[in-house]
């Protein structure tokens, strides 16, 4: 577990710092952090999909002309090979968490199979993003798929949400590797296997493959994370289909 140097921030300029290194395969993740007029160019990477969390602040993101003014938590992922320019504005900070996997020859003839995915850039405020229902969690939890499957090859995003006390079930998925990130209020206990951790706001964790693993809130303490999920081929998204979309989000 690393907990995201946000409170290091200078009030100007960027600063890229990595974040859980090598703990999964082909998959780098950093903090970056853009404050007080500055901007940060990200160059188009042919081998590599990138998608951007922003956990904090304010601004704007730009994609082959395509201008997005946001704010809070939001996701962002244009087609493969487009390039971004993030601003924040004079006074401002954005946090961001940026997450690149390696593609693959496979990968890329995915990419091909979903056309309509590669046309425009998503991006969406986490509280916008589509609620569904997964047996391993309460009725007031309120889940949401951020990234959807098939944007980006083996890979998928979403949101878990809930207050104390409450709990998801204890679960085992040996098809994927998964990092939990703690979004701004999160105070949870993580298990895996016989190992116990508190996860925290702006702390991101590494769920062993395979593990059997699950997550409790007490009473008065509120559960707010992103699951990122990196498949290790195109079969283990079926592990996707236990989520049933809703047509209401629940209440937490």
């Amino acid at each position: 577990m690393e907990a995201l140097p946000i409170g290091n921030a200078s009030s100007t300029g960027v600063s890229v710092q990595p974040l859980m290194v090598g703990e999964v395969p082909e998959v780098f993740v950093d903090l970056v952090t853009v404050s007080g007029g500055a901007t940060h160019a990200e160059p188009a990477r042919p081998d590599e999909a990138v998608v951007w969390l922003l956990v904090e602040g304010e601004g704007t993101m730009q994609a082959k002309g395509r201008r997005f003014a946001v704010s809070g938590e939001t996701i962002a992922r244009a087609p493969q090979g487009w390039d971004w320019k993030i601003t924040a504005p004079r006074g401002e900070t954005m946090q961001l968490v940026r997450v690149r996997r390696k593609l693959t020859a496979v990968d890329f003839e995915e990419l091909r199979k979903f056309p309509e995915f590669q046309k425009l850039p998503l991006v969406k405020a986490f509280k916008d993003c589509t609620p569904y229902g997964e047996a391993i969690k309460s009725a007031k939890t309120v889940s949401r798929t951020l990234l959807p499957e098939n944007y980006v090859p083996r890979m998928a995003m979403g949101t878990v949400e809930t207050t104390g006390p409450d709990a998801v079930a204890p679960h085992r998925h040996a098809m994927l590797e998964q990092l939990f990130l703690g979004l701004k209020g999160n105070d949870i206990t993580v298990t895996a296997d016989a190992a116990r951790s508190r996860l925290g706001e702006f702390q991101i964790l590494h769920i062993p493959l395979g593990s059997f693993h699950g997550a409790q809130v007490e009473a008065g303490k509120k559960l707010h994370y992103v699951w990122m999920d990196f498949f290790a081929d195109k079969a283990g998204q079926e592990w996707l289909k236990t989520h049933k979309p809703l047509t209401t989000p629940n209440t937490p």
